[in-house]
């Protein structure tokens, strides 16, 4: 009784350590061709090559694709649409002269959905390489 009650509070604890952590590192990529990174539970970033204008072309394209898109900022680099039922936010924000960032947010009411966010994102960025 004692050994399972111990081993429960250790794995209580690991469960705790891992999930109530803001920030989780995920890095995905092919050969390094789309990498990227968790920057909280519901933002998927990373950096691109393209300009500003190419990637907000290839988020129009995908958001077309993948949902719906109900505004487009593209002063502020900024797109909005709906992907699976989920409002998903995509920012470019230009580096320098050859350097953007692309950053993905995604929530379905309240809840992040970083799923939703990370398939969002590879899809913009293998879309760049087509």
């Amino acid at each position: 009784m004692k050994y399972s009650v111990k081993l429960f509070q250790i794995l209580l604890a690991a469960y705790l350590c891992v999930f109530s952590s803001g920030c989780v590192f995920v890095i995905v990529g092919a050969a390094g061709a789309v990498g990227g990174y968790a920057i909280s539970r519901d933002t998927f970033e990373g950096v691109s090559a393209k300009s500003q204008e190419e990637l907000l072309a290839s988020a129009h394209k995908v958001l077309a694709i993948m949902g719906t898109i109900s505004e487009e900022r593209p002063k502020d680099g900024e797109i909005v649409g709906t992907v699976y039922g989920a409002h998903v936010t995509v920012d470019v924000i230009q580096v320098n002269l050859t350097t953007s960032k692309l950053r993905v947010k995604a929530r379905k009411l309240i809840f992040p959905r970083i799923g939703i966010a990370q398939e969002v994102y590879t899809k913009i960025m293998n879309q760049l390489e087509q």
